[in-house]
């Protein structure tokens, strides 16, 4: 008895060791066919712009094609619900944002389990910004706010989705100044984007990289939503120090990371993070993040899992105060 005992843990050891062999040597030989990063986005928008600047440079690395697939729609559970299901086998990423942490509070039924997606880094953030249409009566932050009050419960804030930083920022501005406002869902930023430059919208927080709009003359800017002065536009005025005492304390933006399925051995979740920390830190890369709007970040998975439950702690009054749901 005690020999087969013997026999039967000597074969669990050799099951063991065998397993860490194969998860080892499928890190090891990582990629051998092309890599998807899903984006549960419309083209166009800024976690579009992230994802087809990094993908080129991880392809140069890993000698593999690395493609963008856009799955937009359901307030990002879309895109999010293919990657949670993918296998775990590393060849399909998930590059998303605010929707991932906020979404959980907004809805009671996900269609996947947010455990089911393992955070690997931060890829960038943005402060949000408030850009009006030219038809609405207001160059700085004070005449929007005296024009939000002369017209309560009639000012349409565009955003890229319900429940998309964009509409709770502007959720979140409309409670610290006490007036409400209307809300436009759209499916991603740059329809939204065009209907504020068309007029049929009043008003949008985006990121920075809309800016170009600005100078062509097709909308206006107000400020950015953060308590500093950002590094493209350096220039923009704070939203907290622009003379509404009211909203002395206003900040938000997004932010933009890589997951993929929990189940991924340790040792290619491992490889792959290295791999995207070595790209994140080209200079050629930090400078096309700043150039779309965006402020370049890292972070470890252990750090990046403490940032998003920060958020989740950060945001979840306001969307229970201002009762948003997307079910």
């Amino acid at each position: 008895m005690r020999f087969v005992r013997y026999l039967r843990a000597m074969l669990l050891c050799m099951g063991w060791g065998l397993a860490l062999l194969t998860t080892g040597a499928q890190a090891d030989s990582f990629p051998t066919k092309p890599v998807t990063i899903v984006v549960p986005y419309a083209a166009g928008g800024f976690t579009d712009q992230l994802a087809r600047l990094i993908a080129p440079a991880l392809s140069a690395r890993w000698g593999q094609p690395v493609v963008v697939d856009n799955r937009n729609g359901g307030g990002t559970t879309i895109g999010t619900a293919v990657v949670a299901r993918a296998p775990g086998d590393g060849y399909t990423l998930l590059l998303t944002g605010f929707g991932f942490t906020a979404n959980p509070m907004l809805m009671k039924n996900l269609p996947y389990e947010p455990k089911a997606l393992a955070p690997l880094t931060l890829v960038a953030d943005a402060p949000s910004v408030l850009f009006v249409s030219n038809k609405v009566p207001a160059n700085t932050l004070p005449e929007f706010v005296a024009y939000l009050r002369a017209n309560p419960g009639k000012v349409v804030f565009a955003s890229s989705g319900n429940g998309s930083s964009p509409h709770i920022g502007a959720e979140l501005l409309a409670s610290m100044v006490g007036v409400p406002i209307v809300h436009a869902a759209y499916r991603g930023n740059a329809p939204a984007l065009n209907d504020l430059m068309g007029g049929q919208v009043d008003a949008m927080l985006d990121s920075p990289s809309s800016m170009n709009f600005v100078e062509a003359g097709r909308m206006k800017v107000i400020g950015v939503a953060s308590d500093q002065p950002i590094t493209r536009n350096p220039k923009l005025t704070p939203l907290s120090k622009a003379g509404v005492p009211e909203l002395a304390s206003y900040a938000c933006g997004g932010w933009f990371g890589f997951f993929l399925p929990a189940k991924t051995p340790a040792t290619l979740q491992q490889r792959i993070y290295e791999d995207l920390r070595a790209v994140l830190a080209q200079p050629e890369v930090r400078e096309g993040i700043q150039n779309v709007g965006g402020e370049p970040r890292q972070a470890t998975p252990a750090e990046f899992a403490a940032y998003l439950d920060a958020e989740t702690r950060r945001w979840a009054p306001v969307i229970r105060e201002r009762n948003i749901r997307l079910d």
